[in-house]
């Protein structure tokens, strides 16, 4: 009788660990499937990052340093002069400090492509001998084709497109402030989720920005 009663407990203790360990394995299936979203999710995020640093620093990088040059000049004119020996009048020239002129324009062509005598035009021909110039004032200009040259590197830097992720950008904003000259790029990705969507999370929402000042040249 006791070796009866002794089957039937391991018997009912071996079908409640049996239980256990199913449910035990399907927490672990769980938790490994949605170890596995959220992995891949930190990927996606990296992506975009990525993407969105490469869209505002190819904007940045449009970015045009003008100038303000003031151009010192000296005026060649007529006048009369006296011989030291003899005490005679002749004619000769004289220079003399004439007004200064200012001309603007992209850095490069003034300063790195040596064309501010050129930018002056009338101003440094004769009489007048442009000789320096001192920068007055700089200042960053934004070309009208920012946004799209931003908007072209983040899709070319979108490493999730044309393959089997499920992620789809849901909006890209490219901004610019005029006075920082400062592009930001902010994007949103929605991707699918697998296992996620067993706890009822069907899909996840990145959001990512990324700026960039241009160094003045």
């Amino acid at each position: 009788m006791w070796r009866r009663v002794a089957a039937r407990a391991l018997r009912e203790q071996g079908g409640a660990v049996t239980v256990f360990v199913a449910a035990a394995m399907m927490a672990l299936l769980l938790f490994a499937g949605m170890a596995l979203d959220f992995g891949r999710a930190h990927l996606l995020r990296a992506q975009l990052q990525t993407a969105v640093d490469a869209a505002s620093l190819a904007g940045a990088l449009q970015v045009v340093p003008m100038a303000e040059l003031s151009i010192t000049r000296w005026e060649t004119y007529e006048d009369w002069c006296q011989d030291p020996v003899t005490q005679k009048p002749y004619r000769c020239m004289e220079t003399r400090q004439a007004p200064n002129v200012t001309v603007s324009g992209t850095q490069w062509d003034l300063l790195h492509q040596n064309l501010w005598r050129q930018a002056a035009g009338g101003a440094c021909l004769w009489p007048y001998n442009c000789t320096t110039y001192r920068l007055a004032r700089e200042w960053l200009v934004l070309p009208s084709d920012t946004d799209d040259v931003a908007t072209a590197a983040f899709y070319q830097n979108a490493r999730w497109q044309g393959g089997s992720s499920g992620a789809q950008v849901d909006g890209l904003t490219i901004g610019t402030d005029p006075l920082k000259a400062e592009v930001t790029a902010t994007a949103t990705l929605t991707t699918n989720t697998h296992f996620l969507k067993l706890v009822g999370i069907r899909e996840l929402r990145l959001t990512r920005t990324g700026s960039a000042v241009p160094v003045r040249r």
